[in-house]
């Protein structure tokens, strides 16, 4: 299979809109679609506002393909603020494959794509969050040597997620 890592264009943004959907609600949804959940993925997974992500500075979005299909991406935010450190460095905000294509080295790539565009930026090291409850994502950063360096919440309305802060020197 042949994996094409590549910036995401405007003509992108519905398909990353439809696909974060899908991934955060296998994510999130294990024990089916609830209110807030719907309102969470239909406010923020938009065509508009990936595109509006697409022409931004400060983030940066990568896309899986795979035989011009899109099955993965990642979004940098190369000014975030660490929640523990409280110091900026880049975040990868998200790294979402679809499910299908998990343990076919879309993630290892993108993660991969995403360090390089950190480096070439002059940064030395990322972090992210990760919800305690996603194993797989979990040990797939334990894999790329991300350590955990303290815990925050994801505030869904009234709810709150555990997330983990991981971070990696490179």
């Amino acid at each position: 299979m042949k994996i094409v890592i590549r910036e995401a264009l405007h003509s992108d943004a519905q398909n990353l809109a439809a696909l974060s959907i899908q991934v955060w609600l296998h994510t999130y949804a294990k024990a089916g679609i609830r209110d807030v959940f719907s309102r969470y993925v239909f406010a923020e997974f938009t065509a508009e506002r990936f595109a509006g992500e697409i022409e931004s500075r400060i983030k940066q979005l990568y896309v899986a393909e795979v035989e011009n299909h899109l099955v993965g991406y990642v979004r940098l935010n190369l000014e975030a603020e660490c929640p523990i450190r409280h110091i900026g460095q880049p975040e990868i905000e998200t790294l979402y494959v679809q499910e299908h294509f998990a343990g076919c080295g879309i993630g290892s790539a993108l993660l991969n794509h995403a360090v390089e565009a950190c480096q070439s930026h002059d940064h030395r090291q990322a972090w992210l969050t990760v919800n305690q409850q996603n194993l797989p994502a979990y040990r797939f950063y334990q894999r790329k040597l991300f350590q955990k360096i303290g815990t925050v919440d994801f505030v869904l309305e009234s709810e709150r997620h555990a997330n983990d802060v991981l971070v990696k020197v490179f």
